[in-house]
Formats: C-alpha cells, sequence, structure tokens
C-alpha cells in the first residue's frame, strides 16, 4: 500500500449504502484504504428494511474498529415506489451468517438523530475543500436524488460514484441491476443532476469473486474478526450459489469504493445513460448508449473492465488493517 498520504490528501468519501454482506466489506474499505477518508454512512432500504441496515452498519463499524465514523439512517422507501428488500441473498437480517447470528449483534451505539440528507449536506460541505467529496452510493439512489435535488448548490462540490446498472443482463430483472431497479425514479434524478457520475455496473462487479484463495488469504490469522470476515463471505457465497449459480460470489460494492481510490485501475468509457422509469419489463434499466448513438450526448462515465488484483490487494490490506484494531481480538471484548 505505501506510506499512507498527508491526511488533507486523502480524498474524501461519504458511503450511502443498504449494509448487506458486500456493503460490509466497501465501509471496510473506505474505512481503511490509505487514500481514502471516510467522512461517515447514511442508509438507505434495499437489502433489508432501513431499521435493519442501519443496525448492519453500526455493528459493522463496531466490529471493525472504526467507532468513530457516523450513522445516519436515510430513507425507508423509494421516491415513488413500494419498497423491496432483499432476504435471498443476504437474510432476513440484511447481513446474517449460517450459524444463525447476525452483524446486528455487534450493534454499538445509535445513528445521528437528523434527517439523513441534512447531515449529508452539512458533512459533505464542510469537507469540500481542495477537491469535491466522492458519494459512493452502493444501494438504492433514493438519498442521493434527494440531496442533489434540495441542494443543487453541492453539486460542483461531489463528485457520485454508484455500483449499480448493468450493461445487458440484469440480477433482480430481467436487464436491471437490484440498485437501481429498487428506486428508478431516484436513478433518473442522479443521473440527469449535473454531477460527475461514474457506474460500476455488474459486468465489472462480476469479475471480483471471492475465491477459496481470497478466503485462505483471510486464514493467515486466526482472530475472532478474520473469522467473522470469512462467516461473512461463506453465507455470502452459499446464497449466491443457490439463487445465481455462481461457483464463486461476486463482491459488488467495494469495487465502487476502490474506484474512488483508484481510478487508474479501471477501464471506463463515457456515455449516456438513460432510467427506464415507465416500462413494467424493464423498470430499472440502464440503457447505456455504448455506440455514442445519443443525441443527448454522455452524462456518466461507466467502468468496462476493473484491476482484480490490484483491488483484492486493496480490500484483504484493509481488511488486515481493522483486524489490527478490531475489539472483537481483545480479551475482553467489549463488544
Amino acid at each position: 500500500m505505501g506510506e499512507v498520504p498527508p491526511h488533507a490528501d486523502r480524498k474524501s468519501v461519504w458511503l450511502d449504502c443498504d449494509p448487506g454482506h458486500d456493503d460490509a466489506l466497501a465501509i471496510i474499505l473506505a474505512g481503511y484504504d490509505s487514500r481514502l477518508r471516510l467522512l461517515g454512512v447514511s442508509t438507505v432500504a434495499g437489502n433489508q428494511t432501513v431499521e435493519k441496515v442501519t443496525l448492519n452498519a453500526l455493528g459493522l463499524l463496531t466490529a471493525a474498529g472504526l467507532h468513530s465514523i457516523p450513522v445516519v439512517q436515510g430513507q425507508a422507501k423509494p421516491l415513488m415506489r413500494p419498497a423491496q428488500i432483499c432476504p435471498a441473498i443476504h437474510g432476513e437480517s440484511g447481513l446474517e451468517f449460517l450459524d444463525g447470528s447476525s452483524m446486528q449483534d455487534y450493534a454499538v451505539g445509535s445513528p445521528v438523530n437528523e434527517k439523513a440528507v441534512l447531515y449529508m449536506h452539512s458533512c459533505i460541505s464542510s469537507h469540500a475543500e481542495s477537491q469535491p467529496v466522492a458519494l459512493v452510493c452502493t444501494g438504492a439512489l433514493t438519498n442521493a436524488a434527494l440531496l442533489v435535488s434540495l441542494f443543487p448548490e453541492l453539486l460542483p462540490k461531489i463528485e457520485i460514484v454508484l455500483m449499480g446498472g448493468c450493461l445487458g443482463t440484469g440480477n433482480t430483472g430481467s436487464v436491471a441491476e437490484f440498485n437501481i431497479q429498487s428506486d428508478p425514479e431516484a436513478a433518473k434524478i442522479v443521473f440527469e443532476c449535473g454531477a460527475p457520475v461514474t457506474m460500476v455496473p455488474l459486468e465489472v462487479t462480476h469479475t471480483a469473486l471471492a475465491t477459496p484463495a481470497v478466503l485462505q488469504r483471510l486464514s493467515v490469522r486466526s482472530t475472532p474478526f478474520l473469522g467473522l470476515m470469512r462467516k461473512l463471505l461463506l453465507f455470502f457465497a452459499q446464497t449466491y450459489r443457490e439463487v445465481f449459480s455462481f461457483e464463486h460470489p461476486p463482491l459488488h460494492d467495494p469495487l465502487a469504493v476502490f474506484y474512488v481510490a483508484c481510478p487508474e485501475a479501471f477501464k471506463v468509457k463515457r456515455m449516456r445513460v438513460d432510467i427506464e422509469t415507465s416500462s413494467p419489463l424493464s423498470a430499472g434499466q440502464t440503457v447505456c448508449d455504448i455506440w455514442g448513438r445519443s443525441p443527448l450526448g454522455p452524462n456518466a462515465t461507466v467502468a468496462l473492465e476493473a484491476d482484480v488484483d490490484s483491488f483484492w490487494e486493496s480490500m484483504i490490506a484493509a481488511v488486515m488493517k481493522a483486524d489490527m484494531v478490531s475489539p472483537l481480538n481483545s480479551p475482553k471484548n467489549p463488544v
């Protein structure tokens, strides 16, 4: 990883998410990559209800030794549609393990008692100094859409990097990915807001697989925290195998964080991305103008490939840093 950059030289990140299994690792990467400075975490309904994913965020931050990172609870439902959740992949708690326990068992403290978009605006504004803050979204874009709608003056101070969408085949819809499908209207607002938008789609995240070799790298030390990380990936592996027939589970959300830390590790293309909001067959489809035929012009940078080996180097390094400070490894274990 090299020497840690001076605090002021790190890229400031706000993470907006619906903490399930891959979001948990996105939080760890944002919190421990030496190129990043995690300002806070906001939650949104998606993998589970917003109350459950907020507890998951608190539990993960506690277990990972990131106690000082604020959590604020965001929107409980999409802008115009009923809420969708995903227990088939992430379990009834949204972040549970094969033994029936869950990340909520580690939750300490409470979320910030303020409306999420108001707290996000205040925090992002105060940290957008020499460069924009990266708003990294790894769930439905409801909070982000409200933020850019209520505070258009924030647009020059942010760049939006999201895990979501697809160029072709979806996951929870034939041509739609879950995060965008959960709130298509919010996604449309975000893609058309005028801030720089980068989309890391399924085609890229499906290449970052948690293979047995990755699990082996998390077994170099026998600690409670690394044991928890292995349990997390094993649950995800089983559900992805049963639902999508993946031999090894893809780790979606940390790729968006990795893009902020290391954009040179990605092959990207500028293109027009429109969001389908009307069709009952394809609501939430990211209609990507790959060949440049749209008269509207590009509005997003779309990732096409990622250096997966570099990603795993950064991801494993972040997990190992968390392991060094995790309170789960303390003999007294106050968690």
